[in-house]
């Protein structure tokens, strides 16, 4: 099983140009509006929403988590392309212990049970990241959330959404105490 919610290169072509459309200078508006929206049904009534929408490789996508990726995206304004995970897990100063986004909030991520928990958190975690991330993997990562909320039965053990991030967080750190 693909892991992997955006597989084809157009709908992360597609993602990539409505980030890069979202944050050119001319759309400070739209960006500001749906950096005010505080869950995914504010979200759904902006029109850079559905623009994403719109986008044709996107269209196959549940369209309440595509607001849930409008919402995180606008928030993201410099681009790297390690797994969130990764970044949030990487240590906060050179050589220290201490990562960038503490153990009991990225705990709380792993547990957002609904739309908005996962909002807040992602939201949360994109800010600690000094709104750092790549748009393609935190669409894919949300994408996925959805994915195994609508058939749990189906994303069990290394197929979950948690295992997938878990891995991401906790390997640079393994990685250092080697």
């Amino acid at each position: 099983m693909n892991l992997q919610r955006l597989r084809d290169p157009d709908s992360q072509q597609a993602i990539t140009e409505w980030h890069a459309w979202l944050h050119h200078e001319n759309q400070r508006g739209d960006r500001a509006r749906l950096r005010r929206c505080d869950s995914r049904d504010e979200i759904m009534l902006q029109p850079a929403y559905y623009r994403l929408c719109r986008q044709g490789a996107l269209r196959k996508q549940p369209p309440e988590a595509l607001a849930l990726v409008a919402g995180i995206l606008a928030w993201v304004e410099n681009r790297d392309e390690r797994p969130t995970a990764r970044l949030l897990g990487n240590p906060r100063d050179p050589g220290g212990d201490t990562p960038v986004f503490s153990e009991l909030r990225f705990q709380r991520l792993l547990a957002s049970n609904t739309p908005e928990d996962l909002f807040q958190n992602l939201r949360r975690a994109v800010m600690q990241l000094n709104k750092t991330a790549d748009p393609v993997q935190l669409a894919d990562e949300t994408l996925h959330w959805q994915a195994q909320r609508q058939w749990p039965d189906s994303y069990t053990g290394v197929h979950q959404w948690q295992y997938r991030l878990a891995r991401a967080y906790y390997e640079p750190q393994s990685l250092n105490n080697a």
